[in-house]
């Protein structure tokens, strides 16, 4: 399941080289590169005036969206929602750079000791918010919380689940230990905020980053101050809020009014209202693959090729994204992985729409109606009903059945009675088909989403392979696998969509999805 509409995707800052705390930069021109964003912006705006184009500091920022974190800890978050504000409170040990590669964080290198064990050497001069110093046993400390068994982290605990223990081999340098060969150790380590232990379980939590907490209305509000001493902080942004609007009309007049900056999850219509009415739409890849699940267990006729060629080739893919999507997408009949990811493969063919031949492998099946209602949230409505528009078009008799959020995922991950599954696999968080683990090998009492095959001895392979040369060659088998079995609808893959103000004239995006606020240039 997704978050994709809470989800901002931003370019942390490539400045590595401020190894001293309170050296403060006006944090532009460095990111994404900064000219790159800022046409992006100019490209994608609507019609109406901008701002005059002169920069300022000590701006006040107001970031909207249809959700905010359930908590201030880090650790205790439910979701990938809370993200936007960890980001901007909290460092990791190592982050992505605009071009999704890995690059330092709080951690300046890192050297692979054995097959299980990474040092990371820990950037001098660091401190918290609170004043502490960041060491070594701060980290281990937060890696212990995290694997403690408290059900409070266990969401934080599943993003860094192969790791077995952290070590202090020095005041500067962290050994993290895992249970087995990780390949994207680096990437789960992107996902682990480091909090100052002795703020554990208090009311504000304390970070390095940018900035600090000085106010929070739970669900609906947090209020940041800039945190002076930070090794990131910059001139340009001065407070910022963070504020969650759950109603999407209500979302855009904030925008219009001037109460909010920069918004994320409106609905495609109302943000293309908006882009052509003065403010501008800024849309990226979002590292998610929008699919439909085939589950033979619910419908045996789903284990026949020929019906799942068939629903494959009934999509005309680039209306989907114009209609369903709103634009903001790029059709896909082919993968899971987009360009840009280790395993994407350009030579695999697509399943472009077929009308005759979607019609003719359903007779050869003996599948004329047959009944292939589709199961979603409220969220994704629109686009199922598409996919269901498509397959009845071809002869099959489809329906939308739209469930509450906490009856779609044990729909989802545990046991479906619908052989029709709408979602979105995100793989953004770690840059990695690891991320995909729902193709994976099933544990009992789940359902299979694909055939079963030797997509699951490889998933399982490729994640512990070190060689990325062996390991590349995996996923593109994998992906092989998928597109000659026709085992997922797919359909394409989204854009992360948002919605800024004219003054903004800079929205720095980072590889791991997440806003850099303190490099927001903001103009009057």
């Amino acid at each position: 399941m997704t978050d994709r509409w809470y989800r901002m995707r931003l370019f942390s800052r490539a400045d590595a080289s401020r190894e001293q705390r309170g050296t403060r930069t006006r944090a532009r021109g460095v990111v994404l590169g900064a000219a790159a964003a800022a046409l992006v912006l100019t490209a994608c705006g609507g019609g109406g005036e901008s701002a005059s184009g002169k920069a300022v500091d000590d701006a006040h920022l107001t970031l909207a969206s249809s959700a905010i974190s359930n908590s201030l800890d880090p650790a205790a978050a439910l979701s990938s929602v809370g993200r936007t504000y960890t980001k901007q409170v909290f460092d990791q040990l190592v982050t992505f750079d605009d071009a999704g590669a890995l690059q330092p964080g709080l951690a300046t290198e890192w050297k692979r000791v054995d097959d299980t064990s990474v040092d990371f050497t820990l950037r001098e001069g660091v401190t918290f918010s609170s004043g502490a110093t960041l060491d070594a046993a701060a980290v281990v400390a937060n890696v212990e919380r995290v694997l403690s068994g408290d059900p409070a982290y266990a969401t934080v605990a599943g993003r860094i689940s192969t790791v077995k223990e952290a070590k202090a081999v020095s005041p500067d340098v962290v050994r993290i230990v895992t249970s087995g060969p990780d390949a994207v150790l680096l990437n789960r380590m992107t996902l682990l905020d480091i909090v100052d232990p002795a703020t554990f379980g208090g009311d504000r939590p304390s970070g390095t980053g940018p900035f600090e907490v000085t106010a929070y209305e739970p669900g609906t509000k947090i209020e940041l101050a800039r945190n002076d001493d930070s090794w990131r902080a910059s001139d340009a942004v001065k407070t910022v809020t963070i504020q969650a609007i759950p109603n999407p009309t209500t979302l855009a007049s904030a925008l219009r009014t001037g109460e909010a900056d920069v918004i994320f999850g409106l609905p495609a219509d109302i943000a293309k209202q908006l882009g052509s009415s003065g403010f501008t739409n800024i849309h990226e890849p979002a590292g998610s693959a929008a699919i439909t699940s085939l589950i033979a267990d619910a419908e045996p006729a789903l284990a026949d090729v020929r019906v799942r060629q068939a629903i494959n080739l009934a999509i005309n893919r680039e209306e989907f994204v114009d209609a369903a999507l709103g634009g903001f997408g790029t059709p896909n009949g082919s993968q899971l992985l987009q360009e840009g990811y280790l395993g994407y493969d350009d030579s695999l063919p697509s399943y472009d729409f077929d009308l005759d031949r979607a019609k003719s492998l359903i007779a050869e099946a003996g599948a004329e109606g047959l009944e292939l209602p589709i199961a979603t949230t409220a969220m994704f409505k629109s686009q199922a009903e598409a996919v269901a528009g498509y397959l009845n078009a071809v002869g099959f008799k489809s329906e939308v059945v739209v469930q509450d959020i906490s009856a779609f995922i044990p729909t989802l991950l545990q046991k479906s009675e619908y052989p029709l599954l709408y979602w979105q696999t995100d793989y953004y968080d770690l840059r990695d088909i690891t991320s995909v683990s729902r193709f994976g090998a099933t544990a009992p009492g789940q359902q299979a989403h694909i055939p079963v095959n030797d997509y699951q001895k490889l998933f399982a392979q490729q994640a512990g392979q070190l060689d990325e040369k062996a390991r590349e060659a995996d996923i593109k088998q994998m992906a092989k696998i998928l597109n000659e079995e026709a085992g997922v609808l797919f359909l394409a893959w989204p854009d992360n969509l948002y919605t800024v103000a004219p003054r903004i004239s800079e929205l720095p995006l980072s590889g791991d999805s997440l806003i850099q606020a303190e490099a927001i240039v903001v103009t009057e």
